[in-house]
């Protein structure tokens, strides 16, 4: 974490401005009452333009000044690329678009999940603090080469289970259960482990669907060939499958896809109801009731961006096809045709004629050569943005001194009225020196061409302008008149 990095984030995060909004609160509320609460990936345009249309009517009452704005105008402002809080795209099969959350509003919910720990009371320690010995404990035993290791640490688990066991046995009960304190730290645990799992999707999600977009750039190019697009695709595919986030997505999918393991989380999710001192954690139960539909439905979302990734090159590979089949039919046609056409009466004298010489006729009447006229060419590719340049470049934006274009007017009628005479631009300068530098002068000579001043085209003069670096510029002679002969020009 560095300054520049911090800078440059809190200039430009998404999520950050969705918090520092006008309407944050109202916002996040609804956003959150439409997808996390029922657990929605994405909603119809027409759906969500309705309940938003509600949502504002409900909180007239109480907050007059939030969201006064039509429904369609905010949905379209929280897509733009400014805001870039919901996602707008059209599905397969559908006639209108479709909205899920980004990334960026996902990190909203989490932080304000943790900040205010809403729905479970407190921040828990302890079941965090088992969980991070047992994973290094796991990790330790599972990364090791050493057979040794391994063994110790199954060893250690089954003499545990087995002593837990013959307690269990011998007193015919279990006396050594958790604190009902400790159940809820770790149904809080799982609860938020459980949401950050959610909010992970949209990030593989948005890889699939930025290769997916170079594919489809690439094609629109033209300059690529068919197979480099597809190797491009496929390497880019393989690269994803093959990096932490990738490998960790695939072994989740074959984990939550499988039947056993759904019915054992639907075993675990019905006994957490029975649990007394879990009866209090109505939304933390709702959202675990909610895990495995959720799961499911999140990781076959997933997949189907990476579906329409492999049609989109099933398309390019059966158009490319297409086109080139069509065209070699087209040629055989015409073949035959012409044969067709001999067959009845075939020539007899087959030759050719060679031209030896080359008869010159009204030579001057050709033009010299001359070389083809060069366009400039645009560069319309999605550029990649440097965040750091761009806040420099607002900064430098912001230093810039705006032209007071009434106060300029009035030092040129004062001093002209003053010494009742004429004023070159250079005793302009002299008498109220520049604040602005370079672009007060370009101001100057554009009142003087609004104002009906003398701006000679023969004769020009040099201007000292000073500031950081002192620079001598040459202009136009630009006269300003007094105020009498101008009214009178």
């Amino acid at each position: 974490m560095r300054l520049d990095q911090l800078l440059a984030y809190f200039g430009t995060s998404p999520a950050l401005r969705l918090l520092r909004a006008q309407h944050a609160p109202f916002v996040i509320d609804f956003l959150h009452r439409q997808f996390k609460l029922p657990g929605r990936i994405s909603l119809p345009s027409s759906d969500l333009v309705s309940a938003l249309g509600e949502y504002q009517e409900s909180v007239q009452a109480a907050h007059p000044d939030a969201l006064r704005d039509k429904p369609e105008h905010y949905l379209s402002s929280w897509c733009s690329g400014e805001t870039r809080w919901l996602h707008r795209s059209v599905e397969g099969g559908r006639n209108e678009p479709v909205f899920q959350l980004t990334p960026h509003t996902e990190d909203v919910f989490l932080f304000l999940d943790r900040a205010l720990q809403k729905d479970l009371g407190f921040v828990g320690t302890e079941s965090r603090l088992r969980v991070v010995i047992s994973t290094l404990a796991d990790l330790v035993a599972g990364a090791s080469h050493d057979p040794e290791v391994r063994l110790a640490h199954l060893r250690e688990e089954r003499t545990r289970i087995d002593n837990e066991i013959g307690q269990i046995l011998k007193d015919g009960g279990v006396e050594a259960r958790y604190e009902p304190a400790a159940v809820r730290e770790r149904f809080a645990t799982a609860v938020g482990l459980l949401k950050e799992l959610l909010s992970d999707f949209r990030a593989v999600e948005d890889r699939f669907k930025e290769i997916t977009r170079q594919v489809q750039r690439r094609q629109l190019d033209g300059k690529d060939s068919r197979g480099e697009i597809l190797q491009f695709a496929l390497d880019a595919e393989d690269v994803l499958k093959q990096d932490d986030q990738g490998v960790s997505f695939y072994e989740f999918v074959r984990f939550i896809l499988s039947p056993t393991q759904q019915e054992k989380l639907r075993t675990i999710i019905a006994e957490l109801g029975r649990i007394d001192e879990l009866s209090q954690q109505s939304d933390g139960l709702a959202t675990v009731r909610r895990m495995v539909p959720s799961l499911i439905a999140d990781a076959e979302k997933v997949m189907r961006t990476n579906q329409r990734l492999s049609a989109t090159l099933r398309r390019l590979l059966d158009v490319r096809t297409a086109s080139d089949r069509r065209r070699v039919t087209q040629l055989l046609a015409d073949i035959r045709g012409l044969g067709a056409a001999l067959a009845d009466a075939p020539p007899a004298d087959i030759s050719a004629t060679v031209d030896v010489g080359v008869q010159m006729a009204f030579p001057f009447s050709r033009t010299f050569w001359s070389p083809p006229t060069e366009f400039a060419k645009m560069d319309l590719s999605e550029g990649h943005v440097d965040d750091a340049r761009r806040v420099e470049l607002f900064r430098m934006l912001a230093q810039l001194h705006r032209l007071d274009w009434a106060a300029m007017r009035q030092r040129i009628r004062a001093l002209t009225s003053r010494t009742g005479r004429a004023m070159t631009l250079s005793e302009v300068v002299r008498e109220f020196p520049p604040e602005a530098g370079i672009v007060e002068l370009l101001g100057y000579i554009q009142i003087a061409k609004d104002d009906g001043h003398i701006i000679s085209r023969e004769r020009s003069e040099d201007i000292q302008v000073a500031g950081t670096v002192s620079r001598r510029v040459t202009v136009p002679l630009i006269v300003f008149l007094p105020p009498q002969e101008t009214a009178n020009a």
